[in-house]
């Protein structure tokens, strides 16, 4: 179900570096909020380009999901 409501904006910011000294190098710190709102937001880490991926991917699911806040999401109303 995507969200109808225009009133909530989620941000999502990756940021990427590569460490010469590791194996597979690539690295990303993934800092997210599902409402810009509230403050909150979470940190993720990956290191490689499908673990990035499913960060990302699960992000806009949970955003384009009810909104857990919404009394109306949980109620049916």
């Amino acid at each position: 179900m995507i969200r109808t409501s225009p009133d909530r904006t989620g941000a999502l910011i990756v940021r990427l570096w590569i460490e010469a000294n590791h194996q597979q190098g690539l690295r990303a710190r993934i800092t997210q909020t599902l409402d810009t709102m509230t403050g909150e937001q979470s940190v993720a880490v990956a290191a490689s380009a499908d673990d990035i991926c499913a960060v990302v991917k699960r992000w806009v699911d949970d955003f384009a999901g009810p909104d857990p806040l919404d009394d109306r999401a949980v109620t049916g109303r």
